[in-house]
């Protein structure tokens, strides 16, 4: 079997890279091993300024419930409240969506795993259970794990010790789903990023925990989390009654920051090269599938071949992401007392601001700093080490 561009992982980025690639006039093939199953994606909340950012329309047909803002809290229960519009989203729907439009735009689907991807001529010699493809160009957009690149010798995470291993707990409780605020609790209940509320309509939300530097069983933090969240709502609430429906577990590599994405015939995205996030992963993705589209078209699928794909990737997103990493690793270096004096400045500031979803973090980084001055040697420090 062969292909000019296979694509392993029907992650968004991967889905999105398939369908660029595809339009670019490739032949594609699609690889995941739940293919015409049930994907084990649990994100399910975005943003819209997000969405815009990447180039992207919030489409009504798998959205659950609309959202009007964030609130952080934090360890004392202070908020800082953040408008911004969002949406909780039903991924089996968001996943079928943009399926369909990669069929649509002639990529086979294909349920398979893939285990290797050697150098052979002047592509790829893909092994997989379904057979072994030939392929001018892979494209890992497996997630967190990035195997396939890992395996052909790409260290894909320039910080992979920094990826947030997630728990999350999809619960009904009646009416908790139709709360209007995401909400981020940060500090020691989930040290090195958050735990967070997702309200999703009627009876349903998920509650998780994002956690860098305690391994990859992240569930005891979950548990503490979720009996937390119970006295935080007890007031509203007849919290006895809420039942955790299902766990979800994954990883999110918003700190880890892209490595080696790139090797002759290969590349890496999304999750996989250390870009976190729906919709920011599918813009990563679609840059991807356009430039190994434009390689094979051009014969050159070597590295120098791929060299648009991370010129592009870093003019885009390059600032924000390292931004994201600084203040990561800024919080993750406070106490929970700094921090609840932190929210406390924050929460008496005006941060209604309008413009893009960026402005709005830039503006709350620099309310941040002027706020708790101390903080600002830290998060120089972290954006230069990044």
């Amino acid at each position: 079997m062969y292909c000019d561009v296979l694509v392993v992982g029907a992650s968004p980025s991967g889905i999105a890279a398939a369908t660029s690639a595809a339009e670019g006039g490739a032949e594609v093939i699609l690889l995941d091993k739940e293919m015409g199953g049930d994907f084990d994606h649990p994100a399910n909340t975005f943003f819209d300024g997000m969405f815009r950012r990447a180039g992207l329309e919030v489409e009504e047909e798998y959205v659950l419930h609309d959202l009007e803002g964030m609130r952080i809290i934090s360890p004392a229960g202070h908020a800082v409240e953040i408008p911004a519009p969002g949406r909780f989203i039903d991924r089996g729907k968001f996943d079928a969506l943009y399926l369909g439009r990669a069929e649509g735009a002639g990529v086979r689907l294909m349920r398979g795993v893939a285990r290797s991807a050697p150098l052979a001529g002047s592509g790829r010699r893909v092994e997989t259970d379904a057979g072994e493809i030939g392929a001018r160009v892979v494209i890992d957009a497996s997630g967190v794990d990035g195997l396939i690149a890992r395996k052909e010798g790409l260290s894909p995470l320039k910080h992979p010790e920094d990826v947030a291993w997630a728990a999350e707990a999809v619960v009904e409780l009646s009416g908790l789903g139709e709360e209007k605020y995401f909400e981020y609790f940060v500090g020691s209940i989930s040290p090195g990023w958050k735990a967070t509320f997702s309200p999703g309509g009627g009876d349903l939300a998920t509650l998780g925990v994002f956690v860098r530097g305690h391994g990859r069983d992240v569930r005891p933090f979950l548990d503490r989390f979720v009996e937390l969240f119970k006295k935080y709502k007890s007031a509203e609430y007849d919290v006895s009654e809420m039942k955790v429906v299902s766990i979800n577990r994954g990883g999110d590599a918003i700190a880890a920051l892209p490595g080696e994405i790139v090797a002759d015939s290969l590349m890496a995205t999304g999750a996989a090269a250390g870009m976190s996030g729906i919709a920011y992963a599918m813009r990563a993705g679609t840059i991807a599938g356009e430039v190994a589209a434009g390689a094979v078209g051009s014969g050159d699928v070597s590295i120098r071949g791929f060299s648009p794909y991370i010129r592009r990737w870093r003019r885009e997103f390059g600032l924000e992401y390292r931004m994201g990493r600084a203040s990561l690793l800024t919080l993750g270096r406070m106490r929970d007392e700094e921090i609840d004096r932190l929210a406390l400045g924050l929460s008496k500031r005006d941060l209604g601001v309008p413009g893009s979803f960026f402005r709005k973090g830039l503006s709350t980084g620099i309310s941040l700093a002027t706020t708790r001055p101390r903080t600002i040697p830290s998060l120089v420090r972290s954006f230069v080490e990044g």
